[in-house]
Order: structure tokens, then sequence, then C-alpha cells
């Protein structure tokens, strides 16, 4: 199983980043291979909206820049892993873009009446989602998993997992936190 893993925090080990690298251990003991990508190295801009990527079933998304080797490993993936800190009340920006940018890889519709929409992606990819907060309740990682868990979808890939901790206020707190070390280690099915 090939497992591509995103890190979206601007940290490098940072809780959210270092939760991953524990869920992509145990993905590994298993037997998956990974490739891995950290938002903060890429240069991936905002989507234009112009729809460039809808004008035929091969079409791709006319920027120029890293979100491409982004493309190419989630065609070529067995299951997505995505990480992130939550930051004032949602997904960081760095990690925003590249979920937004998605959207180029939504099922291709401009296909005669009757037919079925050409897909970009296999359908099923299983995806994961782990979220890092400060606050204590679990509300606003389960926002951000509801908003992914519908962009994935529409996608067409399935909700497969998802690891909100919480009360993680500084950068080094999941070390103290061997339930969350657990359950990160636990959490891509392989």
């Amino acid at each position: 199983m090939k497992l591509v893993a995103i890190a979206g925090s601007p940290r490098k080990k940072g809780n959210s980043t270092s939760l991953m690298r524990h869920a992509i251990e145990g993905a590994q003991e298993r037997g998956a291979t990974v490739e891995i990508f950290s938002a903060r190295d890429l240069k991936v801009a905002g989507c234009l909206a112009c729809e460039s990527c809808k004008r035929a079933a091969d079409a791709v998304c006319v920027q120029k820049d890293d979100m491409h080797a982004v493309y190419a490993a989630i065609r070529g993936c067995d299951a997505l892993l995505l990480a992130s800190p939550v930051y004032f009340y949602g997904l960081t920006s760095q990690i925003k873009a590249i979920v937004d940018r998605c959207y180029a890889l939504m099922p291709f519709e401009g296909v005669p009446e009757g037919e079925q929409p050409v897909p970009r992606i296999a359908s099923g990819i299983p995806f994961y989602l782990i979220t890092t907060q400060a606050d204590g309740p679990v509300f606003f990682g389960l926002q951000v998993y509801s908003t992914i868990a519908h962009g994935m979808t529409w996608l067409g890939m399935k909700p497969a997992g998802e690891l909100i901790a919480t009360s993680l206020e500084g950068p080094d707190d999941w070390k103290q936190r061997d339930d969350l070390i657990a359950a990160a280690r636990a959490l891509v099915a392989v």
C-alpha cells in the first residue's frame, strides 16, 4: 500500500507533524510505503477559480507550481493522510491551499447526458486526518474533519479515520501524551 502524507503545519516538529510521523511509522511497520510532503516547503498558490481544470477530461490546473507533484502522488496513492493544527478554527493556510487545489481532481462532469462523470483518481481511496489544537473540546477538530470529509468525498475518496488531538498548548506537548502517540500509530489501516 502506498500512503501519501501531507503535513500542514508551519512548524517542522510541532504537534500535528510529530503525530503524523507516528502514524507513518505505524503504517510502515504494517507494510506501507510512504511519500511525504510538507506544505511549508511547497510553493502552492491558491486556486484561481478559472475552471481550466474542468474544460476536458484530461485538463490539468494551469498553475505551474509544486501542486503538480502532489497531484501525481495522490493519483498514484492507495491512501491519503493529512495533518494540520487548527489555526483560527480551520486548517493552516499552507495546507488549505493544497486542499483547495484538489478541486482539479474532481471527476470530469462535461460528458454527454446519461454518461457517468470521468474519475480523475481511483474511487474509494481512504483518507485520514490528524488535527491538533489547544482547546480541550473536540468540536473544532471535528468541524475541520467534517469540512475535509465532505470535500474528499466529492473527489471520490472515503473517510477512513481521524485523530482529533486536544489540549496541546505548546509545540512539544504531544511528547507527554502516550494516548495520542498510540492512536496515531494505529490510525492508518494497512
